[in-house]
């Protein structure tokens, strides 16, 4: 689903980058474009972040995360270790 429709943002995109730390509709706008131009998925951007309708939705996965979690950033990849 597209969240932004301006910028072709999508649901998965704006899931990514809060996973990767954003955690502002500001940091959504500096690092996706998100909210940029009509401003109209503003809101719908904010529901992604923490405490937003759906904030659980971002880095679901089966028991938490927890252990080892690989990060793909612009063509690098990293591994994180998760507490």
């Amino acid at each position: 689903m597209y969240i932004c429709v301006c910028n072709a943002i999508s649901e998965h995109q704006v899931q990514d980058a809060i996973a990767q730390g954003a955690s502002d509709l500001g940091d959504l706008q500096a690092q996706l474009g998100v909210a940029t131009c009509c401003g109209c998925c503003a809101e719908t951007a904010t529901e992604y972040l923490p405490g937003g309708r759906y904030a659980a939705d971002v880095g679901a996965a089966p028991g938490g995360l927890t252990g080892e979690v690989e990060v793909t950033v612009l063509s690098r990849t990293a591994i994180r270790h998760v507490a």
